[in-house]
């Protein structure tokens, strides 16, 4: 099956076809890149990284859906609140041990994955879940592409936003309360890492949403 073929199927299920179809124009040129992608390696793996919501989540969906991917999300990687989360220059906040213990060494044997998804609110981890390697992975979220785990991506995807668009989506997503934490502490050590890294420079593609 094309490309169009796969994207043209996804927009007709979709409960709201406009909105789909008009993202997907958006990213029609990814897609077909990632397509090329796919033919020319047996396995892809892709990296979804960038700006706090600049859409990494949305696109990973899309990709999930159109390709028939696995999705992993970095969220899942949070350190809870008793966890030590001094070790990490500019990514404390991500057990990179558990990361690597339970997606990344699995991808790269290209053996069964089993891992646990993160709770922010109740700080706990879930029952042990289970996905087979599939052609195409993805991990996205911020710090995706840090160092320690940067060797493993065929594809790095870099996302970025404008600070008004990007302040409106957080206060429509989490609230003005949370939207000030963004501000004063999440998005300040983003940047800090995307900079310290050069993140945005090392990405095979940079797209502005």
């Amino acid at each position: 099956m094309s490309i169009d073929q796969k994207i043209k199927l996804l927009i007709e299920s979709s409960t709201n076809q406009r909105k789909t179809e008009k993202y997907i124009k958006s990213y029609h040129f990814l897609f077909v890149k990632i397509e090329e992608m796919i033919k020319e390696s047996k396995n892809l793996t892709i990296a979804i990284d960038g700006y706090s919501s600049s859409g990494k989540t949305t696109l990973a969906h899309y990709i999930e859906n159109i390709f028939d991917a696995n999705v992993f999300h970095m969220d899942d990687y949070f350190k809870s609140l008793k966890q030590d989360q001094t070790s990490t220059e500019f990514a404390s906040n991500i057990d990179f041990d558990r990361l690597k213990k339970e997606i990344i060494k699995p991808l790269l044997k290209q053996e069964p994955i089993f891992y646990q998804s993160f709770d922010c609110k109740t700080q706990e981890l879930s029952s042990l879940l289970k996905k087979e390697v599939k052609s195409v992975n993805i991990i996205e979220g911020a710090y995706s592409t840090h160092p320690l785990i940067e060797e493993i991506y065929d594809f790095k995807i870099f996302l970025k936003i404008g600070k008004i668009k990007q302040m409106i989506r957080i206060k429509k997503r989490n609230g003005l309360k949370k939207l000030k934490i963004f501000l004063n502490r999440w998005i300040p050590a983003e940047h800090a890492y995307f900079n310290h890294y050069s993140i945005e420079k090392t990405a095979d593609i940079v797209i502005k949403v």
